[in-house]
């Protein structure tokens, strides 16, 4: 098993390959990070489109802040089957970063 996380700011695709050599990915976590200004009020969205599959963005889940949801538990299994899966966010009033992390499944 082998950890995996990536940072995600608003308007900044990330796009995740998975090649067969590091086996599947489970995504367990979606947290906004620390930041400046802890109480104002944002809904963020964490989205990912699956290249020749899924599209168009799909909603993985919502964080919400001050205090109210700043963390998600998630069970997503991504594998070399799904090309590359791109992962953005939405709703960031503040320059807002969220972490995303989980680990590979090596085969």
């Amino acid at each position: 098993m082998t950890f995996w996380g990536i940072e995600l700011k608003e308007g900044k695709l990330v796009t995740q390959k998975f090649p067969k050599a590091k086996g599947r990915l489970r995504i367990t976590k979606a947290c906004l990070g620390h930041d400046s200004f802890p109480n104002t009020t944002a809904r963020i969205l964490i989205e990912c489109s699956v290249q020749g599959k899924i599209e168009a963005p799909t909603v993985l889940c919502s964080l919400e802040k001050p205090g109210k949801r700043n963390m998600c538990a998630l069970d997503i299994e991504f594998g070399e089957d799904d090309g590359e899966v791109r992962f953005s966010v939405s709703g960031c009033k503040f320059k807002e970063i969220v972490h995303l992390t989980g680990y590979f499944i090596e085969e």
